[in-house]
């Protein structure tokens, strides 16, 4: 299969309302990740690994961050003269019904650009997604088994707070007998919200759903249809993370300061690329302290840091102390204050001697807020 006849889509801001107050100011696709990372690389990543070189990318709201983030698409080698990187605005298309409300909302808005494209397959995706997926092989094994659709999933506990996750029973040849929305369970089959599916087959159905105010395609094309279209599952192994909270997000940037999660999630063959800084090493101070932490590039850590994602240009000054906290780009935790099971937003100020604790709940500071 030749990777120059696949589309991947990616919806940017389908899953905003999952993350606020982070999502305020910019789309799911670009909540920072990891400290180095935005949740979009990860997306662009898995296509990109996969060969794909053509990749449109469906806005709604707050996308200038997002923007700035992807340009061009050099960073993941989008920058090409023929496809590449492509950004969509909310209303592709003169018949479009306004801002899109779902997932088949979105793609009839950018019908045109669908029509214009020659590849034969596309691959759909979220941005609320951090895991590793060979698109590849799940694109071979989509062939393969000659399915109207293939859909990436995992296994484990449901996430929370998605009312359109798709909880799959499988035959024994792995192919989707039932769809259910549980809004709970301990131990299921869960979609990844990513799918592959022809192209031709897309621009057939989306007209039909839009005619008859569909909006999810989970919930109004596969979910009603498991006996009418033959759908296959991919099971992704190893770290995947559904965004549906902001626990959530916490806990798996924690999680990635296992060496065994950073293992299972940046593989050497299958690597994870981002938008580069051109910032100085990180500088430490000679009464600093940092254990089990990851620090990105261009701090100054004069303090203590234990258990905690800091991100680029961070700066902590002398005596403050940093534990079982994400702090985003350039913040400033001044002297002698203490920040405890927080999230700090970028550009954010603790000034001098201030304690900052999250107690029961996480703690969120909001982007340039001074405290």
């Amino acid at each position: 299969m030749r990777a120059n006849n696949v589309l991947g889509i990616v919806y940017a801001n389908v899953h905003d309302d999952l993350l606020k107050p982070l999502t305020r100011v910019r789309s799911m696709a670009s909540v920072p990740f990891g400290g180095r990372y935005r949740m979009i690389d990860f997306t662009l990543s898995n296509l990109v690994n996969a060969g794909i070189s053509s990749v449109g990318i469906i806005t709604k709201l707050r996308y200038q961050s997002l923007m700035d983030h992807v340009q061009n698409g050099k960073a993941w080698d989008l920058d090409r003269r023929k496809g590449g990187l492509v950004i969509l605005p909310p209303y592709g298309d003169v018949g479009s019904r306004g801002v899109y409300r779902g997932h088949i909302d979105a793609l009839n808005n950018v019908m045109p650009f669908l029509r214009h494209c020659s590849q034969e397959y596309v691959v759909l995706c979220d941005t609320d997604i951090v895991s590793n997926v060979n698109i590849s092989e799940m694109i071979e094994k989509h062939i393969a088994s000659n399915a109207d659709f293939t859909v990436a999933y995992t296994e484990g506990k449901l996430p929370l707070n998605h009312e359109d996750i798709m909880v799959f029973d499988f035959d024994e040849n792995s192919f989707v007998k039932k769809i259910r929305f549980p809004k709970n369970s301990n131990n299921a089959a869960y979609s990844l919200d990513i799918i592959v599916v022809k192209r031709k087959f897309l621009l057939e159905i989306i007209p039909e759903l839009v005619a008859k105010d569909a909006t999810s395609i989970s919930r109004n094309l596969l979910g009603p249809n498991t006996d009418k279209y033959k759908i296959a599952g991919y099971k992704v192994d190893g770290f995947a993370c559904v965004m549906d909270s902001i626990d959530t997000y916490y806990k798996s940037n924690m999680e990635i300061l296992k060496k065994e999660t950073r293992e299972k999630l940046f593989i050497k063959d299958r690597p994870v690329y981002t938008k580069t800084h051109d910032r100085m090493p990180t500088r430490y101070g000679i009464d600093s302290v940092v254990k089990n932490s990851l620090i990105a590039d261009g701090c100054v850590i004069e303090g203590r840091v234990e258990n905690s994602v800091i991100s680029r240009g961070v700066k902590i000054e002398k005596g403050a102390t940093v534990k079982d906290c994400v702090i985003m780009q350039d913040t400033v935790i001044g002297e002698n204050s203490v920040v405890i099971n927080t999230i700090a937003d970028k550009d954010a100020i603790i000034t001098e001697n201030k304690k900052v604790i999250g107690k029961g709940k996480i703690k969120i500071i909001e982007k340039g807020k001074i405290i």
